[in-house]
């Protein structure tokens, strides 16, 4: 990487050196001199489905006020971006559609003034932006964005999720463009869709509240259900991953919770523990800030493992271990090459596994020596990220993706 990077330089240094100080006289015109003019254009990508492409999006600090989500390809090529705004974190692909949903924060002086927060609606073929559709400026942010918006299993309604410190949702129609109400949901935090038009949210106490919406995005069922798991025992993370009715939870005590949420209710389907006796006693635990994904094909589930205290669970993780939903076991561990934040899982009949990492790219023995003489510390400003590809089915590593732009990214996305 230093090597590279010095490469980088000397190339620069030899531009600079060909074209400063030579003044040349400027050909004589002829008529027979043709200028082709460059034209603009955008650039039409092809179709997403079956081709292995993700994104990577997160707060882009320290530069937070210039939000950025990234495409790329199965080979790792940049196949372009979004410009999303202040704080962003909700990245949503319409299912049937070629539409992409981004809720976004402005303001009217680039970092202060009024402030304007939209649900931005971009042509999943370009990128460029189609329309926007108003909301309250209250849309909450966090580096853990799993349900802060959650689409309705049609397409027709977006939820988006509110924080004041107030919780509400608000209700967006995008058929027809438009803020439909708030509604309040006090307690309880996050958005999972179950149907057309139910939704349920996590809530302090271990329930969840279940909305339903009629045809016109109005509340028509708003009941919150039995404590389903203790969060003052086993804290349920809000990082879920769902295949059919099914979403999968996992607890910052490393338990997996299968959670079946339908029209006529939500219920606990399985529950089984991610760790033997062994593994727990030597401290192996979840870890990351999206730290699960879900292979609905397969029925496999990855989740991101660290060896650390159980209260360190969102810190980086170093294997991804997978678990067969089926019979609740344990099918494989894949060791990571990088410190990773996030991962995520391709749709195809050969997944790939993408884990957004962080890394030095410096030596061994430098990172060695700087952390003996000065510790965690003195590694910090020298971090950098990177993502990495794996066989999800044999763990073999593919390619890392190393040049991505500075700024922090939290989550990684299969389309």
């Amino acid at each position: 990487m230093l090597n590279r990077s010095l490469r980088y330089l000397m190339c620069g240094l030899s531009l600079i050196n060909v074209a400063s100080p030579v003044v040349a006289s400027p050909a004589p015109m002829t008529s027979a001199t043709q200028f082709e003019p460059e034209e603009v254009r955008v650039e039409v990508l092809g179709d997403h489905r079956d081709q292995n492409w993700f994104w990577a999006w997160g707060s882009n600090a320290p530069s937070m006020a210039s939000g950025r989500v990234l495409l790329f390809d199965d080979s790792g090529r940049n196949l372009g971006q979004l410009s999303t705004g202040m704080w962003f974190n909700s990245l949503v692909p319409s299912r049937k559609r070629d539409e992409l949903y981004a809720v976004e924060t402005y303001f009217s002086r680039g970092v202060r003034g009024e402030r304007t927060d939209v649900v931005t609606v971009y042509d999943s073929k370009t990128l460029s932006p189609k329309r926007e559709i108003a909301i309250p400026a209250k849309r909450m942010t966090a580096l853990i964005s799993t349900g802060l918006s959650a689409l309705s299993d049609d397409d027709r309604f977006l939820l988006v999720f509110n924080f004041t410190p107030a919780q509400s949702v608000s209700i967006v129609d995008l058929e027809n463009n438009r803020f439909v109400k708030e509604v309040a949901t006090p307690g309880c935090a996050a958005m999972y869709s179950a149907g057309p038009r139910d939704f349920y949210s996590i809530c302090g106490n271990g329930a969840f509240l279940h909305l339903k919406l009629d045809d016109q995005g109005e509340v028509i069922k708003q009941e919150r259900s039995a404590p389903l798991f203790d969060p003052l025992q086993d804290l349920l993370l809000t990082t879920g991953t769902r295949k059919g009715n099914t979403w999968y939870f996992v607890s910052q005590k490393n338990f997996a919770y299968g959670l079946q949420m339908s029209a006529s209710g939500i219920a606990q389907s399985q529950r089984w523990s991610l760790v033997s006796d062994q593994e727990r006693a030597d401290g192996w635990g979840v870890a990351g800030n999206h730290g699960t994904a879900l292979h609905e094909k397969s029925g496999r589930l990855y989740v991101l493992m660290h060896q650390d205290k159980p209260e360190n669970y969102q810190k980086p993780g170093t294997e991804v271990w997978v678990y067969d939903t089926k019979t609740q076991q344990r099918v494989s561990r894949i060791k990571l090459n990088e410190l990773s934040v996030a991962i995520a899982v391709s749709k195809g009949e050969q997944p790939r596994l993408y884990s957004l990492d962080w890394m030095v790219p410096m030596p061994a023995e430098f990172i060695t020596a700087i952390y003996t003489s000065k510790g965690e510390a003195g590694l910090m400003p020298l971090m950098r990220q990177s993502i990495n590809l794996y066989d999800a089915d044999s763990g073999k590593h593919l390619r890392s993706i190393d040049e991505i732009p500075v700024g922090a990214m939290n989550e990684v996305m299969s389309w």
